[in-house]
């Protein structure tokens, strides 16, 4: 349970934004989302079914989403349908046609943006713990500093390392450290997904491009 608890914290991100992507409304994303978690995440069924041998776990991922979509698509055309009363406008049916038909590439786009942020925002988490625990504060400050910035250029190593007593190279060696830390945690976060090494360190280049 503990694993699945974990895998829908780092998966609910990109799914919502795939699913709102979609049906372009966020409450009925949200609780579309629960319901996709429910079902398939925390019922076991999506990882029972899941073959790693096959390559990357995402693309997996969205087939079960668009079947998920189709599925619930399904049934409130159904509902519509049998409902009493006078019969509906089916504009509800069109949006979601619509949104169907246009699955590719927008839905594909957000996904994909909300996986990275949910993986960097978990190595983070995880380097930060490292640095922790190996007295290396003041590291993790210098590679937040340097390569997190808000501003559009980042601050010279000079600039980082006035604070902390130290000179340009120390500064740049000590967040080159947690540089490393941070990459293999992502190998670890990336190893449970992709199906080969190549695929690894493909995937890790591009998501330190990102930084």
């Amino acid at each position: 349970m503990a694993a699945r608890a974990q895998f829908a914290a780092r998966y609910y991100r990109p799914v919502y934004a795939y699913l709102l992507a979609i049906v372009r409304e966020p409450d009925t994303a949200r609780e579309m989302a629960h319901g996709f978690f429910e079902h398939a995440v925390l019922s076991g069924r999506l990882l029972a079914r899941a073959d790693r041998a096959r390559g990357s776990f995402r693309p997996y991922l969205k087939q079960a989403l668009r079947n998920y979509v189709t599925d619930a698509w399904r049934r409130e055309t159904r509902q519509k349908r049998y409902a009493p009363g006078p019969e509906l406008v089916a504009d509800g049916e069109a949006a979601w046609g619509q949104g169907l038909a246009d699955a590719t590439p927008a839905p594909d786009v957000a996904f994909h943006a909300g996986w990275v942020r949910a993986l960097l925002e978990e190595g983070l988490s995880r380097v930060r713990l490292i640095c922790e625990e190996r007295a290396q504060a003041d590291h993790f400050a210098l590679f937040v500093g340097r390569y997190l910035c808000d501003s559009g250029s980042p601050p010279s190593w000079k600039a980082l390392g006035a604070p902390f007593g130290l000179d340009e190279k120390t500064a740049r060696s000590r967040a080159e450290t947690v540089a490393q830390h941070f990459r293999t945690v992502l190998r670890e976060l990336l190893h449970r997904e992709v199906g080969s090494e190549k695929d690894v360190d493909q995937e890790i280049a591009a998501l330190l491009a990102l930084l």
